[in-house]
């Protein structure tokens, strides 16, 4: 039972199952393993309707995403507020780049260089910094597990307890 419960396919049924549970803990696997599916999925059907049917199910994706996420944070002993920084700085990424581009068409448009210069400054520390927060976020989600129970529960990387045994911090 404890290997189906890690296999790729067990750990896709409970990211569906616990979709919108943030409390607890998960395993890499747990993580790991829907996020490739989901990719694979994404990928075939954004190529068969040419990106409508993938938009789809990446917004169907958001909420379950992100409590899988926080669990996983939450197995290495960190709190959601990394989970919301990562999602976060996807959305300001994107809205940098699209003021970036506005700034560029206004370049164009106006031929004058001041906004384009700030708009540049902006852009770029705006993605380094959501760079940084990104980057950080994945080594976190990549690295194993606590093995002891913590403020999140008993579960994910931590291995299953008899209910009297009794865990020295």
């Amino acid at each position: 039972m404890a290997k189906l419960n890690q296999s790729a396919i067990g750990c896709y049924i409970r990211f569906w199952t616990r979709f919108a549970k943030v409390n607890g803990r998960a395993t890499r696997a747990e993580y790991w393993h829907p996020f490739w599916i989901n990719f694979l999925i994404t990928s075939l059907l954004g190529i068969v309707s040419v990106g409508t049917l993938g938009s789809i199910f990446a917004v169907v994706l958001l909420i379950p995403t992100f409590t899988v996420t926080c669990r996983r944070l939450h197995d290495t002993s960190r709190t959601m507020i990394l989970a919301i920084l990562h999602h976060l700085s996807g959305i300001i990424s994107t809205i940098g780049a699209c003021l970036f581009i506005l700034g560029i068409i206004y370049l164009i448009v106006n031929n004058d260089a001041r906004l384009f210069g700030t708009a540049t400054f902006a852009w770029l520390f705006g993605s380094a910094i959501t760079s940084l927060i990104w980057l950080y976020t994945v080594i976190v989600l990549a690295m194993p597990g606590k093995k002891r129970p913590n403020r999140y529960g008993k579960g994910g990387s931590c291995p299953p307890m008899k209910d009297n045994e009794v865990v020295a911090e």
